[in-house]
């Protein structure tokens, strides 16, 4: 696994405490598993911080910053928010928004 941010969460605790967390900001480091830059205005990364089982410990985040590479670990700080649907398919039950996101 990938040591916590510092007074941050990880995404096993971020995905468990979702309903207390949502609308709030969440600090949390992880790798950084799928990058898609440039959809909708925005970038898109898939971050992993080896908490949580197979299909509970992805996170996706969205960011207008700098674009990390897959492999990258990165400290992430946005806003969380549950059930957002984009439209076009792009639905998450959880999802960080509008992220800093700061390369290691």
């Amino acid at each position: 696994g990938i040591a916590k941010a510092e007074g941050g969460k990880t995404i096993e605790e971020i995905l468990a405490e979702q309903a207390a967390l949502a609308g709030g900001k969440v600090d949390v480091r992880g790798k950084v598993v799928k990058v898609n830059a440039g959809i909708m205005g925005k970038n898109w990364l898939h971050v992993r911080d080896g908490s949580g089982a197979e299909g509970t410990n992805d996170l996706t985040v969205t960011t207008a910053g700098a674009v990390p590479n897959v492999g990258d670990t990165v400290v992430v700080k946005g806003v969380l928010a549950l059930n957002k649907d984009f439209g076009m398919g792009y639905q998450y039950d959880v999802i960080v928004e509008d992220a800093e996101v700061t390369v290691e």
